[in-house]
């Protein structure tokens, strides 16, 4: 039997177990990471929330996604604000050219149905450490 090597990732990651998107941070207040999969749902969840949302366009084939989407979930947990991890796992998704991602991990921040900020991923590389801080800081003071 064969299987293309696409459909054995797809099973393979499939098959992955995800770290559960409910933390309990130091302070006992569980933080959920909403998990948008298609255009609809980030419509609804996002672009029509009352409260501004810090999303994770990522897609679970890309590794420097995968490396990357635990360090999400730790800034999730350490901060009170409302956080939405937006699979874009289809290519054929048209949220990869109405907000111009062109690198998955991308971090964003929308508030009242518009992009107001942005942290891009480097191709080959993703988003590490310091540029996230560097968001948050950046960030912060429209969330606080």
């Amino acid at each position: 039997m064969y299987i293309s090597f696409a459909r054995a990732l797809r099973l393979t990651v499939g098959s992955r177990r995800e770290r559960p998107s409910n933390f309990i941070p130091d302070d006992g207040v569980p933080q959920t990471v909403l998990e948008v999969k298609d255009a609809k749902a980030f419509r609804v969840q996002v672009l029509e929330a009352k409260e501004p949302t810090v999303v994770l366009f990522w897609a679970t084939w890309c590794p420097f996604c995968r490396r990357y989407k635990p360090e999400f979930d730790k800034l999730a947990a350490q901060r009170p604000w409302r956080f939405a991890s937006v699979y874009l796992d289809d290519e054929s998704n048209p949220l990869w050219d109405d907000y111009a991602v062109d690198v998955v991990p991308t971090l964003a921040l929308f508030r009242a149905g518009q992009l107001v900020d942005r942290q891009d991923g480097i191709l080959g590389y993703g988003i590490d450490r310091k540029a996230t801080d560097a968001f948050a800081t950046r960030v912060a003071p429209g969330l606080s």
